[in-house]
Formats: structure tokens, C-alpha cells, sequence
């Protein structure tokens, strides 16, 4: 008999990195034999004033409270975050998925103030995005972040098991008192495709320098993928050909503002599956990427997977599979990133042994691997719970 799986989500089906490892999941549970039904908001959660947009969601889902009945008839519950806080405490087993929190996103952005403290020149090129309508405003409005971050945590720490992505989320979480028991470290995977692209391994005299991420469509976004500092790094070399593949909704308003940079082409909210075929044309080129910010990163490991070598920030599963000169770098600063592309930038044989080193290190990162992972998690709830009821018989 299948065992029934039911998967909340916490947005429509935007295609967010969440996005893509929800679907992976599913389809690999599937040739497992679950099955998995989903389960998504309507669009009446924006209804609210945008001050209460995080109540307005939390709200939504309080409100699957009258699916507590049906909810019997699934093995699993799980949901992105908070998404399971109608479930939680109905006999079944309900797992907490964080791929990053809302408590990184608010500690890692900084005040306007602070991000000239950074680079003063960071703020001149943040206006220079508002002005040209790029993003809508210069002000952020935390409240719904604060409400979600709360409410998050609650939920965390009420579910039977909470799985993260990184070691970074894993500390975020035990420093707002999730226990640490109830926790599981299960890395994210690449689809499979990005095994069997056909990779292109030449590499360049002089190396490209390439971004593919979220671009971000508000003041916080910006900041935290921290496009600013993206911007201001690409300015530096306007000697070097430079792309971007850029997940944003503004589309014509972005491609105006990396037009402007020398030597740049972008490619902007192109289709997932067609990635690849961009970037394995980049073979010992390098892959930069400035986030403040990140849970796990999906696009650092599909760049390693085709052979980029990537200087990146610490952010996300970065500091867990990222050897300094061995299958990539981490910086801290953008001075440190700038001086670290100058090194590199021409030393064709230390690019190639770098890019070989991250295709093997991306392959750590397959579904298959990933999926046992869950299965295991999923059939000890499963007989946890079992012998709970058997307990109260």
C-alpha cells in the first residue's frame, strides 16, 4: 500500500529555488512509491494591507485547520516553515522544511547606514535602482518579516522534525531554541539534467566573470542577494566579458542597468532547463556570486556542476563544500573578492584544476542521494508514530 505524503507549499507555484526542490522531491518520492498531494494558498492571502501581509499568510494557513479531519489520511505532513501550523498536533507526523529563515534574512540585511559603512558607494547604485524603477521604493517595511520569523520558530519548534538545508540554517535555528534532536541536515540537490549536460572544457585566456541567481524585485531583496555589491564588482572589470542569468520580474528595467556596465550580456528569467546550455560555455570561468544571504544556494552548485570556479561570500552550504583553493573561494569582502579575480583571472592551469575539482564536488549534490535521505526520515515518523498509537491502545 502507498504511503500518502502531503506537501503544503508557502507561495503559488513561483519558481523559486524552493520551487525546484519541492518538485524534485515529489517526483522522486513518487518512483518510491508515495504519494504525494500538494496543497498551495489561494490568491486571498494578499487581501490585507501590505503592513499585515505576514499576519495575512499565517492567517491562511491557521485556516487549514479545517482539513484537520482529512489530514488523517495521510503518513507525512510537510511544509515550507510555518506552512504546517494547522497540522501540527492531529497524530500525524509533521515535518518543518527550512531552506533558509526569515531570522537570517532579517540579521544578514543591512540599514542603509551600514551599507555605506560597507562601500559608499553601495547606496549611490541602490538609488540608482529605485530611480530607474528597477525596485519601488528605498524603504523596507520589516513588520511582516518580524511576524513570519515568530511564527516560524513556533512552528519549528512544535513539529516532529525540522529539515535543513545547511549547517547555517541548522545554527539559526538552534539559537532560537529549536532542538537540536528534532533536527536533520538533508543538503539540497541539483536536478539531473546538470549531470548530463555536455560541458565545454575550454578554457579562456582571460576568464569571464558570471552571476546566475535572483536579481530580487524590492529594496530588502537587493539587498540581501546583494546586487549592489554584484554591480559595483562587475564595474571593476570592464576589460573582462561578463554575463548575467537573472531571476527577476523586471526584466526590461534590469537589462537597462547591466547594459550600462561594459562587456555584459544578460539573460534574464530564462527557463530553468536552458541554464546549462548558458553555462557550459564557461568552463574556468568565474562564478560570483555577493549574497548577504542564503539558505543553501542551488545556483553555486549548478555553476560548480558545469565547471565554474566560484568566489563567493560565506553564505549558505558555501563554508560546507568549498575548499580555498581547491574547488573554489570564499571572501569576506568585496575588496577581497576584486583582489581574489585579479589573482586568478589569467592562470589558465589553476582555473582548470579548480573547475575540475568543483564538477566533483557538485556531484555530491544528486537526487538519489538526497531522496534516501527523506525516505529514511519519513519511514522513522512513520513507525514512531505507529507505535505511539499502539502505546495509547
Amino acid at each position: 500500500m502507498k504511503k500518502k505524503v502531503l506537501f503544503i507549499h508557502s507561495e503559488k507555484k513561483f519558481k523559486t529555488g524552493a520551487h525546484y526542490i519541492n518538485d524534485i522531491i515529489i517526483e522522486k518520492l513518487k518512483k518510491q512509491k508515495y504519494s504525494v498531494d500538494n496543497l498551495y494558498p489561494t490568491n486571498s492571502v494578499d487581501l490585507l494591507s501590505p503592513d499585515m501581509f505576514g499576519i495575512s499568510n499565517i492567517l491562511f494557513f491557521y485556516s487549514l485547520i479545517k482539513k484537520h479531519e482529512d489530514a488523517k489520511k495521510y503518513d507525512i505532513i510537510q511544509g515550507t516553515t510555518y506552512t504546517p501550523l494547522a497540522f501540527i498536533g492531529n497524530g500525524m507526523p509533521v515535518i518543518s522544511h527550512f531552506g533558509s529563515t526569515t531570522y537570517g534574512f532579517l540579521k544578514a540585511v543591512p540599514s542603509m547606514k551600514n551599507l555605506e559603512k560597507e562601500k559608499k558607494e553601495l547606496y549611490s547604485i541602490l538609488r540608482n535602482l529605485y530611480e530607474n524603477n528597477t525596485i519601488p521604493n528605498l524603504k523596507s517595511n520589516l513588520k511582516p518579516l518580524k511576524d513570519i520569523s515568530k511564527i516560524e520558530i513556533y512552528v519549528a519548534k512544535r513539529s516532529d522534525a525540522v529539515i535543513v538545508t545547511s549547517k547555517k540554517v541548522q545554527a539559526e535555528l538552534i539559537k532560537n531554541k529549536v532542538p537540536k534532536d528534532k533536527i536533520i541536515l538533508i543538503h539540497n540537490s541539483i536536478e539531473d539534467y546538470w549531470f548530463d549536460s555536455n560541458i565545454i572544457k575550454k578554457v579562456k585566456k582571460e576568464a569571464n566573470l558570471v552571476y546566475s541567481g535572483r536579481l530580487g524585485n524590492d529594496q530588502f531583496t537587493v539587498k540581501l542577494k546583494g546586487i549592489p555589491r554584484l554591480i559595483y564588482v562587475l564595474n571593476n572589470f570592464p576589460l573582462l566579458n561578463k554575463v548575467i542569468i537573472g531571476m527577476c520580474y523586471k526584466t526590461d528595467q534590469y537589462k537597462k542597468v547591466f547594459d550600462q556596465i561594459l562587456k555584459t550580456k544578460s539573460y534574464l528569467s530564462v527557463e530553468k532547463k536552458k541554464i546549462p546550455s548558458i553555462l557550459r560555455k564557461h568552463y574556468g570561468d568565474l562564478y560570483i556570486n555577493t549574497s548577504r544571504y542564503e539558505g543553501f544556494c542551488l545556483s553555486l552548485v549548478e555553476a560548480m556542476s558545469q565547471g565554474l570556479v566560484p568566489i563567493v561570500f560565506p553564505f549558505g552550504v558555501a563554508p560546507e563544500i568549498i575548499e580555498n583553493g581547491k574547488n573554489g573561494y570564499i571572501v569576506n569582502s568585496i575588496d577581497e573578492m576584486i583582489s581574489k579575480i585579479n589573482k586568478i583571472k589569467s592562470d589558465i592551469s589553476k582555473r582548470k584544476e579548480i573547475a575540475e575539482n568543483a564538477i566533483q564536488t557538485a556531484k555530491k549534490f544528486n537526487s538519489d542521494r538526497m531522496i534516501k535521505q527523506y525516505v529514511k526520515l519519513y519511514e522513522s515518523l512513520i513507525k514512531r508514530t505507529a507505535a505511539t498509537s499502539n502505546t495509547k491502545l
